[in-house]
């Protein structure tokens, strides 16, 4: 099966007033199409900018040193912006750990999906308005029409995570990253998300990067798991040889950790 985003060599520093970080080293990384890779590791471990990385959206006082990220063959590090802004929601889409830190307050559910759809897909208002319904409906919201004219803060966290991730769907990407989406919300909840990501990306047939402190997740949820350890990738395998035969310390102290919570 092949690739569709290969990573190789990635560095990215961090530049301080007084010193240089560098957040990620010699990181090397594939997803095949169809797969769901999970990026594990404590916070720090450099997950996040490696994920903010393939779309070039790192801090301003960040820089990418060396390495190559490749989607569908084509180097991301070496494209104009212009073409970068393509790929971002047509290609690839996030979906983050807190949703209304990145829905507009001040716009209802129905004017933030139908703005993405009206600007990709040259549509109408009303015509974006329709599938702004269709979506929500994807995601399973029950009573869609009314969810469609409420704001954010009228919204469970739960309710926001669906609305952040029909609005990731909109274009059809074909690469999802996941970055924590699960990590503010109830046990329950959560499975609701996690069981929805699995059934939308079964129907819809994209990829999943799913980034997570949680190895309970990485059980549930991943065909392959990649362990992160101070800016490298320093284990992956399937689930059962890294639960089974882990190498690195780090993948012991979160199996560790990942057991003394019970196997949630």
């Amino acid at each position: 099966m092949s690739n569709i985003l290969e990573i190789r060599n990635l560095k990215v520093n961090f530049y301080l007033p007084h010193q240089t970080i560098t957040a990620v080293e010699e990181v090397n990384l594939d997803i095949k199409k169809d797969e769901i890779v999970v990026l594990a590791g404590e916070s720090g471990s450099g997950k996040t900018i490696t994920a903010l990385s393939i779309t070039r959206l790192i801090p301003p006082n960040a820089r990418i040193i060396s390495g190559s990220i490749k989607f569908n063959n084509e180097n991301l590090l070496g494209l104009e912006e212009s073409r970068l802004i393509d790929i971002r929601g047509r290609g690839i889409a996030y979906i983050f750990q807190e949703p209304v830190s990145f829905l507009n307050p001040l716009y209802t559910v129905a004017e933030q999906i139908a703005e993405a759809v009206m600007l990709h897909k040259n549509k109408t208002k009303k015509e974006s308005i329709l599938e702004a319904k269709a979506l929500l409906e994807m995601v399973k919201i029950k009573d869609a029409e009314k969810v469609l004219f409420d704001y954010p803060h009228q919204l469970s966290g739960g309710m926001n995570q669906r609305v952040f991730i029909a609005m990731a769907l909109a274009l059809q990407p074909r690469l999802l990253i996941a970055d924590e989406p699960t990590t503010s919300l109830d046990v329950t909840t959560e499975a609701e998300i996690l069981n929805l990501l699995l059934q939308l990306k079964n129907e819809l047939g994209f990829s999943l990067l799913f980034i997570t402190h949680n190895l309970s997740i990485a059980r549930k949820i991943a065909d392959r798991v990649c362990i992160m350890h101070n800016g490298k990738i320093v284990e992956e395998g399937a689930w059962e040889d890294i639960y089974h035969s882990p190498k690195h310390f780090h993948t012991k102290e979160l199996i560790e950790a990942y057991e003394k919570i019970g196997k949630i």
